[in-house]
């Protein structure tokens, strides 16, 4: 791919450019760092979760940050080791790049829906989640991100579509002119039913003109075997990702800042991570194996600069994802057999999936913090390109369809020219989202403000699908367009009462917005509708933010209700084709409790617990399956999820720190067909994680021994129906091993 290519030459003469300028660097003492380590001094996270730099604790609303610290202490790589620690979110996880994040229950599917997702992703405010069909999951692996924001409730508002029941926004560390900084990192590990597995992974930021000019390049690989045994092919669920990122950063003054980002991430995977119950424990079984193939590309150019009355920040954005897989469909071979007159005897597939571009531009001014009024205002304008293709195939099929009493020689002109493909569908789609949108907060008292904003939108989504192979034989193509035009408001409202620095309570009200979906005819034998326009989501909530006894002790609280209506579904035909369609109406509400408490300065403790009801309002008639009863739960989520962490830190040489961790999610199911009366329900959840970790320093590294999931639990965080019988995605099992991190 092009981006890809140039992001590697980008990439090359970055690393090349910092290791001649690494020799060069006079070396500097880092025992102040080092001091700070040892005496734990709580990390202070500062957000733009407003689009302006807050405290985390300090926004008016309901996030969650994972500092670069805190994702070290994890030893996080991807989501799945940190992102479900957030109060009100449920990771679906079963492998990084196809893996979805659901926050307080806003979602009709534990996986991929027909539509745009209801979570949004970001990296640096970059919008990544397309209209339509995800490609690509974005799972940024953790090593030197500055933090991670995780948004729950509605943000459209200020992030635009997508964020209708929250957003994950990766903050990249940026390079600093300030002085050199270097990091290695690299871990062992062993999990059970798997082959050793390894990582590596290495950061250098040179000031190349103190304080003027700097570049910062962080390079990864990571390997984690599989553990699910294929007896049909022999293989297992192998997993690799591997890129890096390439900072550039320009500080021609005090007043301005212009910054490039290059990033690539590619993750790919030797087979499905679906274990099947029918197999056997941490085994499956199909006649090929189901491999998934994900790249994710990003360019962006930023220019930040201060005026004084106010800060001008203008945003430039390229991206690239692409994602491949293959599905075993050989169980229904028997029926193309019959129905076409073909003696197909090898296995038979369908291979998935496309490729996406997406440009964005965002230009805004913020006023400056601190001040009586405040404000802020912008716009944008996101254009997306996405190729999609859906192919069933056999080794073999031309010679059969030649030799077919319906088809006869020369009926090979309906195979692709490789020779396997006897039917395919594609569609190019092409997603505009254009906005205006600011938001304004009055302080009357130091005590009292009241904001208001929104988002001025419209989003044009058009379609266009050509169906070829044998289902158009003799005829020609079919090709069909479709569109869909939307436009609307999404408001925010809120009021805050600051009673000290050690108390504030707020009310919020906030929406949320999603492209249309238009349909296509796919595959299927049966009809489908044309499609889906954007659902309707309003959140509302009352949050208090506490502190006790100095700061030592911090409360947390959150009321929520959220509203959703016109629910955008993806539903699935009895042949496996999957459709969006509007239909029905749902809420969730809850609460959401965490604490953070620091008894000593030698143990800290810390807990969320959120109690939540993700219901529908009505009942929703599902095409096939039947009628989905009002008081239904909503897929992807749990009632009850929990979370503890106490660490206790060791007067003793090389400052050891051992800490406990444990992750609890009530059961749950995986999509609406499960709840239907009389369907056997797809469950998930129900199942209690344990990690333990003991690390220590030893000058400028860091050692950790760990185990995570150490009582091997056989979590099911997503079940599906497939042609191949029941499949379940599974946490990983208990692994163990060694995390060895280097700073200079």
């Amino acid at each position: 791919m092009a981006g890809r290519t140039a992001f590697k030459a980008i990439l090359l003469a970055g690393v090349s450019a910092l290791a001649s300028q690494a020799v060069a660097q006079e070396q500097a003492a880092t025992n102040g760092e080092a001091d700070a380590r040892q005496g734990r001094v709580p990390e202070v996270i500062v957000v733009t979760a407003t689009r302006r730099e807050q405290d985390v604790r300090d926004v008016v609303g309901s996030v969650s940050a994972f500092g670069g610290e805190a994702l070290a202490d994890l030893g996080a790589q991807s989501l799945a080791d940190y992102v479900q620690r957030a109060p009100g979110v449920v990771f679906n996880n079963y492998q990084p790049g196809v893996s979805h994040v659901v926050v307080r229950g806003i979602a009709t599917s534990s996986g991929n829906v027909q539509g745009q997702a209801t979570t949004g992703y970001f990296l640096n405010e970059i919008p990544l989640t397309e209209p339509g069909w995800t490609i690509a999951v974005p799972d940024i692996d953790a090593f030197d991100l500055n933090r991670v924001e995780v948004l729950r409730g509605p943000q459209g508002s200020l992030f635009g579509s997508a964020s209708m029941g929250g957003a994950v926004n990766y903050i990249a560390n940026t390079a600093d002119a300030s002085g050199f900084e270097a990091a290695l990192e690299t871990t062992l590990s062993q999990t059970r039913n798997a082959d050793p597995g390894y990582s590596a992974k290495a950061m250098v930021n040179l000031p190349l003109a103190e304080d003027l000019f700097a570049a910062r390049a962080v390079l990864l690989y990571r390997d984690d075997p599989g553990y699910i045994e294929n007896v049909g092919t022999g293989g297992a669920n192998d997993l690799s990702v591997s890129g890096g990122r390439l900072s550039l950063v320009f500080t021609p003054s005090a007043d301005t800042t212009v910054s490039w980002m290059s990033m690539l991430q590619t993750i790919d995977s030797a087979d499905n991570a679906y274990q099947m119950p029918a197999a056997g424990d941490l085994r499956r079984e199909t006649a090929i194996p189901e491999f998934t193939d994900t790249e994710v590309v990003i360019h962006s150019a930023r220019l930040d600069h201060d005026f004084g009355w106010a800060s001008l920040t203008a945003l430039a954005a390229y991206h690239e994802k692409s994602q491949d897989w293959r599905f075993d469909y050989t169980p229904i071979r028997g029926a193309y057999n019959t129905d076409l007159d073909l003696n197909l005897t090898n296995p038979l597939f369908i291979n998935s999936g496309g490729e996406s571009e997406g440009t964005s531009f965002e230009l805004r001014l913020t006023s400056p913090s601190g001040q009586r009024f405040e404000w802020l205002i912008g716009a944008m304008v996101f254009d997306t390109e996405k190729r999609l293709y859906e192919q069933i195939g056999s080794a073999g099929a031309a010679a059969q369809f030649d030799q077919s009493s319906l088809f006869g020689p020369g009926a090979g002109a309906v195979i692709a020219p490789d020779g396997e493909i006897f039917n395919a569908f594609y569609s190019t789609v092409s997603g505009q989202e254009t906005a205006v949108f600011g938001e304004a907060s009055y302080h009357f008292t130091p005590q009292w403000t009241l904001s208001a904003g929104g988002r001025l939108f419209r989003t044009e989504v058009d379609t266009v699908s050509t169906q070829v192979g044998f289902s158009t034989y003799p005829g020609d193509p079919i090709v069909t367009p479709a569109s869909t035009r939307e436009e609307g408001f999404s408001p925010k409202l809120s009021l805050t009462y600051t009673h000290s620095e050690d108390l504030m309570v707020y009310a919020l009200v906030s929406e949320g917005f999603r492209f249309g979906t238009p349909n296509t005819p796919g595959l299927s034998d049966y009809p489908i509708p044309s499609g889906s326009s954007s659902d309707k989501l309003t959140n509302y909530e009352v949050g208090a933010r506490s502190n006790w006894l100095n700061g030592d002790l911090q409360l947390d609280a959150t009321l929520f209700y959220v509203d959703w209506t016109d629910i955008q579904l993806r539903l699935q035909t009895p042949d496996f084709f999957n459709y969006a369609a509007n239909g029905g109406s749902a809420s969730s509400r809850g609460v959401e409790l965490s604490a953070s408490w620091r008894p000593t300065d030698q143990l800290d403790l810390s807990s969320s617990v959120t109690y939540q009801e993700a219901r529908l309002e009505e009942p929703l008639f599902i095409l096939w399956y039947g009628t989905a009863p009002e008081g239904s739960r909503l897929p992807g989520s749990s009632d009850w999820s929990i979370t503890n962490t106490a660490s206790y830190r060791f007067h003793a040489p090389y400052d050891p720190v051992l800490s406990v961790s444990h992750v609890h999610l009530s059961e749950g199911i995986s999509d609406l067909n499960s709840a239907v009366p009389g369907a056997t329900p797809n469950r998930q959840g129900g199942y209690d994680l344990v990690d333990l970790r003991l690390g220590g320093t030893f000058g400028n590294a860091d050692i950790s021994l760990f185990g995570t999931n150490v009582f091997d639990e056989r979590g099911v965080t997503r079940t599906v129906s497939e042609v191949n019988g029941l499949g379940q995605g599974i946490v990983r099992p208990r692994t163990i091993g060694v995390t060895a991190r280097w700073r200079y």
